[in-house]
């Protein structure tokens, strides 16, 4: 029971990216105006989705620079909170830089909204070809207009030291299976301590160490939509992203109360595709009457730059440590640990 809380709650990551993707045929409807069009659409929605699953996935790696004795071992729960920063919620959209789609109204640059954001009013776009219009398409809602601000992450990790100062951290989910949600998670960490070289090193108050770890994240979710422009089976997104965090870690060591600190870098991918079969039943020439498989593929590359302050309190046979990270997507990190 524990376990299966543990993965429906992982799962909030993955289902609040596609939610608002899954939830309207609007960029289903965008192949009416070609191949190229809906995938320039698409990147530029999904992309601060993808970043932020990124950067929620290097979260809670560490909570000291100590590393633990050879045997010694130690389970955490890290729960997060990432922020949605403004500059996150929507995009330029020149309807220059497209091949058929034209604003129904308005200038021909106007900011619409992302996956993390919302068009309010709703935004019109004209599928056009030479003087005629084709249809047209609402552009599709973000997560701003549920009121959802934060992206939300759960995991559970072991840690275990090795010889020579060194601990392996390891994270793992088994793969969720239902009707329509399929994902799997793992990922595994070396943290190695540079004090312990320092003779005398007992005596020092801080412990200083390296850290380098890696996430894997594989999701599909299918699901079912038709319209008058395109008819579609075996529709599903699929998900894989990969996560490197990489650091240098120092913190205190007292008894009762230290505190943590880290500098380091971020970097990553996310390749995630629109899966089925689209006929498109009406477009402009050079796709009307088309059958296409997986039609739209988005790819996203992230590196960027990560620091992390934190406290730790250790108790009777627990420790609670709370940290705050300042990179692109700010997050909030709280951990409850248990072990030796």
């Amino acid at each position: 029971m524990i376990m299966s809380n543990f993965k429906y709650i992982f799962l909030i990551g993955f289902m609040i990216t596609c939610s608002s993707f899954k939830a309207q045929n609007e960029i289903i409807n965008l192949l009416s105006s070609g191949f190229e069009d809906a995938n320039k659409f698409a990147n530029a929605y999904t992309q601060p989705g993808s970043e932020a699953l990124v950067y929620s996935l290097a979260n809670g790696w560490y909570n000291t620079a100590k590393a633990k004795g050879l045997g010694s071992f130690e389970i955490s729960i890290i729960a997060g909170v990432s922020q949605i920063g403004s500059n996150s919620t929507s995009f330029n959209l020149d309807q220059n830089e497209y091949n058929f789609l034209e604003f129904e109204t308005g200038p021909e640059i106007q900011q619409v909204g992302t996956v993390f954001g919302q068009n309010s009013p709703d935004i019109v776009m004209n599928i056009t070809e030479g003087n005629q219009t084709i249809g047209s398409i609402t552009l599709p809602q973000g997560l701003a207009s549920e009121n959802i601000e934060y992206l939300p992450n759960l995991i559970l990790q072991g840690s275990v030291g090795l010889p020579f100062s060194t601990e392996l951290k390891l994270r793992f989910l088994p793969e969720i299976e239902t009707e329509d949600v399929s994902t799997q998670f793992y990922g595994a960490g070396l943290q190695h301590e540079f004090t312990d070289w320092i003779p005398g090193s007992k005596l020092l108050p801080i412990a200083i160490s390296g850290f380098v770890g890696y996430n894997r994240f594989e999701g599909s979710y299918k699901f079912s939509e038709q319209s008058d422009l395109i008819t579609s089976s075996n529709e599903s997104i699929t998900s894989e992203i990969n996560s490197w965090h990489y650091a240098l870690l120092v913190s205190t060591k007292l008894p009762v109360i230290n505190f943590y600190g880290s500098i380091g870098a971020v970097s990553g991918s996310a390749d995630t595709r629109l899966r089925g079969e689209y006929t498109i039943e009406s477009g402009v020439a050079e796709v009307q009457g088309l059958t296409v498989v997986d039609p739209i593929r988005f790819d996203t590359s992230v590196s960027g730059l990560r620091a992390t302050l934190g406290t730790k309190l250790s108790l009777a046979f627990f420790k609670l440590n709370v940290d705050y990270s300042f990179q692109e997507f700010n997050t909030l990190n709280v951990g409850i640990n248990f072990g030796i």
